[in-house]
C-alpha cells in the first residue's frame, strides 16, 4: 500500500461527472443479453438496479469489455438483497408497535365516544360527582379526530415498516464499493485493458473506488497477490464494513424505542377502558360511608 496510487480515477464531481455508458445495440448481443436478464430479475423483485442507472451502465459496460454477466448479475442482486435487508432492518422493529399504537388509538377514540354519554347517564342516576375518571374520557372524546389522524399516521408507519425500500446508491457506502471491486475483479479475470477497467469504476462513484482498502487492491502494490483476488478481498472487506454498521447496539436501540412508544399506547387504552370504571366505584363508595 504503499506509494501514490496513480491508477485510481479521480472522484466523480461537477468538474469529474460520472461517465455516459453506450446502451446496447445489436452489435453488442452480450450487453443486450445482459439488460435483457437484469429487466427480468428486476421484475421478479430481485434488486439488479438498486445503485441507480449510472451503475447499470457501469455493469452493462464491464460485460460489454468481456466480464462475466451472470457473475455480475449475481454480485448485483446479491449486495442488492444486503442493501434491501438494512433497510428494512431499520424499520423491522417498528412494525408491531406501530399496529398497536395504530389500535390503541382508534379503540381509545371510539370507547371514549360512546362510554362518555353511558357514565354521565350513570353519575347522573347515583347522584355523585363525576372524577378524573370522567375528565378524561371527555378529553379523549374531544381529541378523537387527532387520535384518528394519529391511528392512520401509525399504520403508515406500519406499511413503511413492512415494505421500506430506501436506496444505497451514496458514494460512501460501503455495499457500492463491494459491487464495484467485484465487477473490477471480473474485468480482470476477462483480461480488460486497465484504461478501459477504470472507466467502468468512474461509474461506481470516486469516494466507492476511493475506499482505503479498494484503492490498495487497484493500485500497483497488492503485496503478491493477484489482482483479481485482492479486489475480492477488498469487496468482503467493504461488505463486513456494511454489517458491521449495522450493529446489535442499533438494533437494541431501534427495538427498545419501539417497545416503550407500544407500552405507552397500550397504558393510555388501558386508562381510558378502566379508569372512568374504576373512577365510579369509588365515587359509590365515598356517597355510601358519607351516608
Amino acid at each position: 500500500m504503499a506509494g501514490e496510487n496513480k491508477s485510481l480515477p479521480p472522484p466523480t464531481s461537477p468538474s469529474h461527472p460520472p461517465p455516459v455508458f453506450p446502451m446496447p445495440s445489436s452489435a453488442d448481443p452480450a450487453v443486450a443479453a445482459f439488460r435483457d436478464r437484469s429487466a427480468v430479475l428486476e421484475r421478479a423483485g430481485l434488486p439488479v438496479h438498486w445503485a441507480g442507472p449510472v451503475v447499470a451502465g457501469a455493469l452493462a459496460e464491464a460485460v460489454r469489455l468481456g466480464a462475466d454477466g451472470d457473475a455480475l448479475l449475481e454480485s448485483a442482486v446479491a449486495t442488492g438483497q444486503d442493501a434491501a435487508a438494512r433497510s428494512r432492518g431499520a424499520w423491522r422493529p417498528w412494525f408491531y408497535p406501530a399496529l398497536v399504537c395504530a389500535g390503541a388509538g382508534l379503540g381509545a377514540g371510539l370507547l371514549s365516544t360512546w362510554l362518555t354519554p353511558v357514565f354521565e347517564g350513570i353519575y347522573a342516576e347515583f347522584r355523585v360527582s363525576p372524577g378524573s375518571g370522567m375528565g378524561l374520557l371527555e378529553s379523549v372524546r374531544a381529541a378523537a379526530p387527532l387520535l384518528a389522524a394519529a391511528a392512520v399516521l401509525a399504520l403508515g408507519v406500519a406499511w413503511w415498516a413492512a415494505t421500506a425500500w430506501r436506496s444505497r446508491a451514496a458514494d460512501h457506502d460501503p455495499l457500492r464499493t463491494a459491487l464495484a471491486c467485484e465487477t473490477l475483479a471480473a474485468l480482470d479475470d476477462a483480461g480488460a485493458p486497465p484504461d478501459r477497467a477504470d472507466g467502468v469504476a468512474r461509474g461506481f462513484g470516486g469516494d466507492s473506488i476511493a475506499a482505503p482498502f479498494a484503492a490498495w487492491a487497484r493500485g500497483d502494490d497488492v503485496c503478491g497477490v493477484p489482482r483479481g483476488e485482492a479486489l475480492r478481498l477488498a469487496a468482503r472487506v467493504a461488505r463486513a464494513t456494511a454489517t458491521r454498521r449495522e450493529g446489535e447496539g442499533r438494533l437494541l436501540a431501534r427495538i427498545v424505542a419501539s417497545l416503550v412508544v407500544a407500552g405507552l399506547a397500550v397504558l393510555g387504552y388501558a386508562l381510558v377502558l378502566f379508569l372512568p370504571a374504576l373512577d365510579f366505584l369509588f365515587a359509590v363508595a365515598d356517597a355510601s360511608a358519607s351516608r
